[in-house]
């Protein structure tokens, strides 16, 4: 394997946002297939035979999901198999609901530890929280992933900032736009914002993951996966209103060890 392909989606419980709120899973089938995915990181499933589906249609016969019976719940479905799974749950309950980080390793692909997580939808100091709690920095998590509920600055000209993201969350009686928790991955935790290192002029629509205007959803890459993977690629793929994300596409090629 010279060539690894993976993407992380919130697929809203594998319905259609409303009004319809119909099953989406062959519209998610028909935009993702395309893509050849070794990898999938999914939000907001449940362990149940809409995820079993899922992943059998996008021929990804090993699969790990959890924490059971949550509203939160992560999976990872992969072309290889899983080992070292586990799954942490937030040791405390938030008005946005007890979250958690899932994380494996694959075999075929040495020294590198996959992670998904979801942080609360609510609060940036409740994200604060549980992502110092899962801290995936000294848990060795090479690739973080999934839907972080949380804001990159320059994603946003002045204007756009202004009139999308501010005003928007005004009206809607959100809180203010706040940017710590992708300043402490980024930052203090020296990851990557793989899609930031692959498109560092894309701003506004252009870096759209969420229906609400903004980027929320994320592959952080720790430089550690550098020493035999690069990454190539990295971009939004629009989902079409099958559910309220769009997913997020990486590649990385093998080079010389």
């Amino acid at each position: 394997m010279t060539i690894f392909r993976l993407a992380t989606i919130n697929v809203h419980s594998f319905r259609k946002p409303s009004p319809t709120i119909s099953n989406n899973i062959s519209e998610l089938i028909s935009i993702l297939e395309p893509l050849k995915l070794d990898l999938i990181v999914v939000q907001e499933i449940q362990n149940n035979d809409k995820w079993k589906e899922f992943y059998q249609r996008l021929s990804l016969p090993f699969s790990v999901q959890g924490p059971p019976n949550r509203t939160f719940g992560n999976g990872i479905a992969s072309r290889y198999l899983l080992n070292s799974n586990f799954i942490q749950q937030a040791s405390f309950f938030c008005n946005g609901g007890v979250r958690s980080i899932l994380r494996c390793c694959l075999d075929g692909i040495e020294n590198l530890t996959f992670a998904v997580t979801h942080l609360d939808h609510i609060d940036e100091d409740d994200r604060l929280k549980q992502i110092k709690e899962f801290n995936p920095c000294q848990q060795n998590i090479d690739i973080l992933m999934g839907d972080m509920n949380a804001l990159t600055r320059e994603d946003y000209t002045d204007d756009y900032y202004r009139d999308m993201v501010v005003e928007n969350r005004g009206k809607s009686y959100w809180e203010k736009p706040r940017f710590d928790l992708t300043q402490l991955i980024t930052h203090e935790w020296n990851y990557q914002d793989a899609f930031k290192q692959i498109n560092p002029t894309l701003k506004d629509k252009q870096a759209v993951t969420c229906r609400f205007g903004t980027r929320i959803d994320y592959i952080y890459v720790h430089p550690r996966v550098n020493d035999h993977w690069i990454l190539t690629e990295c971009s939004i793929i629009d989902t079409k209103g099958a559910t309220d994300h769009n997913a997020v596409f990486a590649e990385f090629k093998q080079i010389s060890k």
